[in-house]
Order: structure tokens, then sequence, then C-alpha cells
């Protein structure tokens, strides 16, 4: 059996794109109760129609649900939870055993995942998570291929995920303090602030010791942090990006039946290129096919902050550190809008426009079929009236153009640079 491939969907479109372009199944955030909480734009109702698109396209749908609430939020979970558990999602992802007590006492039968905030990194948790009535087990960021494997070999009836790409915290799975210390914004309420990955200047006290090392936080100037360095420097924790494509093929033969990708909150762009990208290695893997190493220059098409593997083939070294930048910074291509269908001029194409394109760039045109160039020829807006470029946030143009895509592909700028 195919392991089944996992993207975020931190919106409605996300979610669409995701089970276009390859997704076997899309996990979502409820409002105030999943770590994305600041950006989350999946309401209720875009929550139902959410799992009705996946049951009209025979695809899961996860719902996320696994900060560790305090006291004040315990009423509110519940009523909410008899809300969410009617709509019947293929499962809870979940962490706080008091909220899947709650879960358990709503709906005796409700599909519990583990969420990887439980860090669970031994076959001994596995059992007892087993035992509380998890039905999966997102496996903690930290395990190697040999761990991984021993769990299904001690526990092998029950599911295993784990995360194949994406971004990491440097923590354990998450459970990282730095931003409720900086900005009293805590990570596992859902509000993280990102502290890690903003630029520090670093100072050495004036005094008599040896070594007394402080962080100036340059968002909040006359703030400082004393730390410690050695001999390679001083660093904030800002972790590339995980990226295991090379290696499903030991993930699936260790036991995994899940690969899970990391970004509710990244564009549609993501979910759909990473969603296509890791359909075919799954693919290609089933077939018995060798890993098409193209794969990995299309994922560098992707903003990232260059990609290292995780801990699946032995402890990570300082390589897996981005030290220069705190925001994605590498890709070779932006995404510059949407088909939106056929324009009513001739040889003219209408899209939405999300980045600014001009006429002669070249342009690819993204579908989950497969990908054509084009080079763009005249631009008119809404009016048909010639202009110099398209603008983006949003708006609509028409875009001249020697092909005929289909709607809802994606328009990508092909252009090297960084935000």
């Amino acid at each position: 059996m195919s392991p089944e491939l996992l993207m975020p969907a931190g919106s409605l479109e996300k979610l669409k794109y995701a089970y276009n372009f390859g997704a076997d199944a899309v996990y979502v955030g409820v409002p105030l109760f999943s770590l994305r909480a600041r950006e989350n734009e999946m309401t209720f109702e875009d929550l139902e129609k959410g799992i009705q698109f996946a049951r009209e396209n025979g695809k899961q749908i996860y719902v996320t649900a696994n900060i560790f609430a305090r006291n004040l939020k315990l009423k509110s979970f519940r009523e909410n939870f008899k809300k969410w558990v009617n709509l019947k999602p293929d499962a809870f992802i979940m962490s706080d055993p008091g909220l899947m007590m709650i879960a358990k006492e709503v709906d005796p039968d409700v599909n519990i995942h583990l969420s990887v905030q439980s860090n669970c990194m031994n076959w001994q948790s596995v059992k007892f998570w087993q035992q509380q009535g998890a039905t999966r087990i997102i496996l903690s960021r930290e395990l190697r291929l040999e761990e991984i494997k021993e769990i299904h070999e001690r526990v092998p009836d029950i599911e295993l995920e784990a995360f194949v790409h994406g971004s990491i915290c440097i923590a354990y799975s998450g459970r990282c303090l730095l931003s409720h210390y900086m900005s009293y914004r805590d990570a596992n309420q859902g509000v993280c602030d990102n502290s890690c990955r903003y630029g520090y200047n670093i100072y050495k006290a004036d005094t008599s010791k040896e070594e007394e090392f402080y962080l100036e936080d340059l968002r909040n100037k006359g703030q400082f942090y004393q730390i410690d360095e050695d001999e390679n420097g001083t660093y904030i924790m800002n972790a590339k990006d995980l990226c295991v494509i090379e290696h499903l093929r030991e993930l699936r033969d260790a036991g995994v039946c899940s690969f899970k990708v990391e970004g509710r909150t990244k564009s549609i762009y993501y979910a759909a290129m990473v969603s296509r990208i890791y359909r075919k290695a799954i693919d290609d893997m089933m077939a018995g096919k060798e890993f098409d190493r193209s794969l990995l220059l299309e994922l560098d098409k992707i903003a990232n902050r260059g990609y290292h593997k995780g801990f699946v083939a032995g402890n990570l070294s300082h390589h897996a550190q981005e030290y220069r930048h705190s925001t994605s910074r590498n890709y070779s291509q932006k995404f510059a809008g949407v088909v939106i269908g056929d324009s009513d001029q001739p040889g003219f194409v209408k899209i939405e426009a999300r980045h600014r394109l001009r006429p002669g760039e070249e342009i690819e045109i993204i579908s989950p079929e497969g990908t054509q160039k084009a080079l763009v020829g005249r631009i008119t807006n809404d009016k048909h009236e010639s202009v110099p470029q398209a603008g983006g946030g949003g708006l609509i143009y028409h875009l001249e153009l020697p092909i005929k895509p289909q709607a809802n592909s994606l328009v990508s700028l092909l252009e090297k640079g960084g935000f």
C-alpha cells in the first residue's frame, strides 16, 4: 500500500490546491486550538466545505487541535469539539491529554492522531498513547531511521506518521519558549513570533569576567540577553528547512505510513508545488523506479532557507543552521499568479496576479499534469487597456500567451533573487 502524502492547508483555497496537485490527505487547524492561531484562515464554514470537498474527491482530512490548553480554554474546547466532531473529519490531531479526555467523552469512537508536540520518541511511549486511544503517532522529528524501525517492530498495530519537508523549530518538535521569553507570545499556545529567525547584535561586557556576552534584540533596541559563545561563534536558532525526499523508501520500509509536510502558513504555490513533487517521488517509489534527482531542482524553485535531512540519516551538524538570513531567500522562481480561465480577448489568458509581471518575461504555467514555459506578450487590465505590467495584489489582468493553460494553473516567474 502506498504511503499517504499529507499536506498542510491553512485555508480552503490551499486545501483544494494541495488535493488537486497530489495530496492524499490534508490537515487543517481550528482557530484558538491549533498552533497556527495567528494566521489561520480556516473558519468553521470553510472547514465544513473542506470536509465536503475531501469526501467528493475520495481524500482524507484531519483537524488539528494540538495546543497545550490552560484552564480557561477547557469549556470552550468542549463546546467547539461537539460541532467539529459532527462534521466527521477522519481524525483529530491532538497533544493535550486533558483535551483528549474531553474528546473521548464527547465521542468515544473519535479517531485521535497524537501530535508531534507530544514528543513521542520511543516504543514504550507509543504503547502508552495507544492505550489512551491514539490510532496514529506523529513521530518526534528527532528520531533516526533505526529508532523508527524499532518502534514499528515493537508496536506494529499502530500507524506511524513522520515529517518529511518544511520548516522546523530548534526545540523538541516545536516545544520552544524563546518567543514567550522575548515577546510574551507562547509558541505552545499558537502565537509564536519567530524570535529565532530575527537578527541580533552581540556585545562583550566590559568586566573582569571572561566570556560574558550579550545579545541585543534589534526589534527592541536596548534589550539585552546574556548568552554563551563557543569557538564557532554565537547563533540564534534558525534551522534550515527539512527535506528528506531522497529517503522516502527507507522511511516506508521502517514502517511510516504517512509522509507529512509542514506549512499551513505558506502560499498556495507552496501547497501545489510540494504536493506535486512529493506525489511524483512517491509514485516513482511505488513503481520501483530510482529517485529522480530533478525533483531536488524543482524544490529549489520554492522559497526556502536551504535544506537539510533532519535526523533521518544521523545527528545534525552546524550545517543544518542558517547563519546569514532570518527569512526564506533561496529560490529560482517566484509565484506570480493564478490562471482564472480564458480571456474574451483572443490569444489572452485571464489571471489573478500575485506578483509583478512584465511583457517579455519568461514564465512557467504549472498544472497537476505538467509544466509549460512561455514568454509573456502584451498585458491588459480588466478594461482591455494595455498596461506596462501586471502589478500583483490579487488584481485581474489578461496575458497574451502562445499557450492555452487550464484554469487554476499557477503562474511562476523565472527569476533569480531573494526576498
